[in-house]
């Protein structure tokens, strides 16, 4: 397979040597190309998008071509996603309260077998393509019938979240066929998302406090199991929008076609340039704007991943604001973007993120970019989480400004953790309950330490704190200071030491919190009251020592009384 291939259709450029041009489709095997007409395994409409519309000279063009192709080839080389595969058979069920005669008679000379029901006569459907499942309503009974396909003409939303299902309102009886001619007898097809339970906020607690993927995905791809508080991803159900990448408040999710490293990778490629974000939704083969000199689109698959993280790193490493083109903004994109604005505006005073969902609005917005003084900021986000790389790249912005708060929403949360000091004991829970780091042990002073920026704001510490009203969760804001961005102690106590030995064990509070409650229980008991204030080894001791003495004690007791 070659790499790069340009079909050139009539415009003039010069197209750089690394790229193989061609006057007419061939029988090659490439891995870009600008056209569909060309076997390749990526086809990039931004190419001649860029190249009809931009006003760079044919020495820029041809720079920034390079910087197109090798941007595709980098996310196919760094991408995740899994390729699968299922065999679907031919039996297809058709709801619809019109007659579909024509239908049915097509699908069936093609081979399909045909069921039509009547939209009264059907309950429910689930399952996903292969092995979809309908219950039909009979006169005084139900059943379920099994297909691999089901059609439907007025399509009822939860009828949408499986796959193999489709909306046949408004297509053509060839379009229909074509569907789902292309689906069998080999359904392929691809996983979409990657999944690290290990910072997942809701695998395996003993109480909810996530499960935002669930709640976004507009199919049933992810769900949950609540009795083993484990989540459950069906690929073949995804359809790739990248919804659930952009509300995972820890990146325990992320977007397989476009991972973390990617998306970085690619981000180093458009440094000084400005960017229009061009998800595959959009039409860019027909789109007619002027893009001024050292515009460049930016494209992506799913139009809904983008999380704050994302457009931080895009705005940071070109230096200049950037549009977002886009029909569809999904409730995390839109949360993230306003969050992401709200920094840029407290302290460049400038928009950062703009957002055009038509042609129309592109032209308007395109007006509008500009290299933000200051803004420029890179660093290496290889190895960080999603919280941090946000953490570090806004607290580049902050520096030592108070810029005040901004707000965050409910799809992408921040906030901050309080611990009363007079009921803490350091017994850790919280910290243990963690798993984001943003609660951490410091031995060296035996505290605790927070820091608010890495805070998915789950909750799962209060719900975890051995104390009544100790520790306390705010959402809803950040704070615009560098203090916010690094670990401040909540709490910390001087050990305490072992009154038989003298080593240091534990926290002075954790021991007389354990002494006063135990206390009333031992009565006159010195011995295990004094228990209490020493280490495991000296309690040991004495407890040994103690059992010692009453042996002796009632042996003396023994041969006095035989005497």
């Amino acid at each position: 397979m070659k790499e790069f291939a340009y079909l050139n259709s009539g415009l003039e450029v010069v197209i750089p040597d690394e790229i193989e041009e061609l006057k007419a489709p061939n029988d090659e095997h490439y891995l870009v190309s600008n056209s569909p007409n060309l076997k390749a395994e990526i086809y990039a409409p931004e190419i001649d998008f860029y190249l009809k519309n931009s006003k760079d000279n044919v020495l820029q063009k041809a720079k920034n071509l390079n910087i197109l192709y090798e941007a595709r080839a980098s996310v196919f080389d760094l991408a995740k996603d899994m390729d699968y595969e299922k065999n679907v058979g031919k039996n297809v069920i058709l709801i619809s309260d019109k007659e579909r005669t024509n239908l049915s008679e097509i699908l069936k000379q093609n081979g399909y077998k045909v069921i039509n029901l009547t939209h009264a006569e059907v309950k429910f459907l689930y399952g996903e393509i292969g092995d979809l499942y309908t219950t039909v309503l009979s006169a005084n009974d139900e059943f379920e019938v099994k297909s691999d396909f089901v059609l439907v003409d007025g399509i009822k939303e939860y009828m949408l979240r499986q796959s193999g299902t489709l909306d046949i309102g408004i297509l053509t009886d060839e379009e229909i066929l074509k569907y789902l001619d292309e689906k069998t007898p080999i359904y392929h097809y691809k996983s979409a998302i990657t999944y690290d339970d290990k910072i997942c906020q809701y695998h395996k607690r003993r109480s909810e406090h996530c499960a935002k993927c669930v709640d976004i995905c507009p199919t049933v791809a992810i769900l949950k199991d609540d009795e083993k508080k484990e989540l459950v991803f069906s690929h073949i159900d995804c359809i790739g929008c990248g919804g659930c990448v952009s509300v995972c408040p820890s990146g325990a999710i992320d977007y397989a076609k476009m991972p973390s490293e990617a998306f970085y990778d690619v981000a180093l490629k458009f440094k000084d340039k400005k960017i229009v974000i061009t998800p595959r939704i959009m039409d860019l083969e027909t789109c007619d704007v002027a893009l001024d000199e050292g515009v460049l689109p930016f494209a992506i698959e799913g139009e809904k991943f983008l999380s704050q993280t994302h457009f931080m790193t895009l705005l940071q490493e070109s230096g200049a604001n950037l549009i977002f083109f886009s029909d569809v903004i999904a409730p995390g994109v839109k949360e993230s973007i306003d969050l992401v604005n709200q920094i840029i505006k407290a302290k460049f005073n400038e928009v950062g993120i703009l957002v055009a969902k038509d042609e129309i609005e592109l032209r308007k917005e395109l007006k509008e970019l500009k290299f933000i003084d200051g803004l420029k900021f890179h660093m290496n986000e290889r190895t960080l989480s999603k919280r941090e790389i946000f953490s570090k790249r806004v607290l580049h912005i902050v520096g030592d400004d108070d810029l005040g708060v901004a707000k965050s929403g409910e799809w992408v949360r921040y906030g901050k953790v309080s611990i009363d000091e007079n009921t803490c004991t350091l017994c850790l829970s919280c910290v243990g309950a963690c798993n984001v780091a943003a609660l951490i042990a410091d031995e060296s002073d035996n505290s605790i330490k927070f820091n608010a920026s890495l805070c998915t704001t789950c909750g799962y510490c209060v719900q975890s704190c051995a104390e009544k009203e100790t520790i306390f969760l705010e959402r809803g804001e950040i704070e615009l200071k560098k203090e916010y961005f690094s670990y401040q102690t909540l709490a910390k106590d001087e050990l305490f030491k072992c009154i038989e030995c003298g080593k240091e064990f534990a926290t002075t509070k954790a021991v007389l919190k354990i002494a006063n409650t135990m206390i009333p229980l031992f009565g006159n008991d010195t011995d295990r009251i004094k228990t209490l204030y020493c280490c495991a080894d000296c309690k040991a001791k004495i407890m040994i020592q103690k059992q010692i003495k009453e042996a002796k004690e009632m042996q003396d007791k023994i041969l006095k009384e035989s005497k």
